[in-house]
């Protein structure tokens, strides 16, 4: 730990903004990467000449700053990224967490908690950080669930992330839907967040993502859909009447409405992310299943 006053510390704030960055960035770095609170932040301005304890010293907090200006994101240099009440390990083999995604696994737990998909058991396909599964896992603590992706370092990364929960999550090495074969007819909720971004796009990419961001995890081929026509294809894994729930790209819905209808799923519903834009498709297995 590091002690100095709250003076010292604004001092050090006001010469990193110089450099460039935004104060929300840098609070973030404060609160993540060296532990402290936000509200504490704030309060500084009002008592400047209080003690502060940080657990990094400001010599290392300004290397992480620097290099972070340099467009390396912060959440990979803290090896940390907060999501929902989460604080989840990241490495640059996963993508960072984002916030719109929460949204999917509102979505999700909407449809489980309506009955909607009985007691059986979930699914997470591509799930790298582990993020929607330990999300699921929180919300539904009876249940089981299986966590997929085919990136080794993803599946470490997720394994750590789940840890507190793995007696009743297990993180699968595998391609989509091929792992959960044991379970083939019994899932009753599947969600995934696959890689949507159509291959020309991606040079258009914000350089912190597309120069830190695994790309097999964004690139979704030439009309961004690739990875959704491999889901649909193991769609009869789902049990009747269970839920398929995908995030995907802007603009994407229609054309992939007809794609989940000819894979034989009904009940196919939009949902929005908060700015008001499709973002997610749930789709149902039908109750006379072939």
């Amino acid at each position: 730990m590091t002690t100095i006053s709250g003076t010292t510390l604004l001092t050090w704030c006001r010469e990193r903004l110089a450099e460039g960055g935004t104060p929300a960035s840098l609070a973030w770095l404060l609160d993540v990467g060296a532990g402290l609170a936000r509200r504490r932040y704030h309060s500084l301005v009002l008592h400047p000449q209080a003690a502060i304890q940080l657990s990094r010293d400001l010599d290392e907090l300004t290397h992480l700053w620097r290099r972070h200006l340099n467009q390396v994101p912060l959440q990979y240099l803290l090896g940390l990224c907060p999501w929902r009440e989460f604080l989840l390990t990241v490495t640059p083999g996963v993508l960072i967490p984002r916030p719109e995604t929460e949204l999917l696994v509102d979505v999700a737990t909407s449809l489980m908690e309506k009955g909607a998909t009985g007691a059986g058991l979930w699914a997470d396909l591509g799930t790298g950080s582990g993020c929607l599964a330990l999300a699921l896992a929180k919300a539904f603590p009876r249940r089981h669930g299986v966590a997929v992706d085919q990136d080794p370092a993803a599946v470490a990364v997720a394994t750590r992330n789940l840890k507190f929960v793995a007696q009743r999550v297990q993180v699968l090495a595998g391609n989509w839907w091929e792992p959960l074969r044991p379970w083939w007819g019994h899932l009753t909720m599947v969600v995934s967040n696959p890689p949507y971004i159509p291959t020309p796009t991606l040079p258009q990419l914000d350089p912190v993502v597309r120069c830190h961001e695994p790309h097999p995890a964004l690139d979704g081929g030439p009309d961004g859909l690739q990875s959704f026509r491999a889901l649909l294809a193991g769609v009869s894994a789902l049990a009747p009447g269970g839920w398929l729930v995908v995030e995907h790209g802007q603009g994407q819905a229609p054309a992939l409405e007809p794609l989940f209808a000819a894979a034989g799923l009904t009940a196919i519903r939009r949902h929005q992310d908060l700015e008001g834009n499709d973002r997610f498709l749930a789709a149902s297995a039908p109750h006379h299943w072939p």
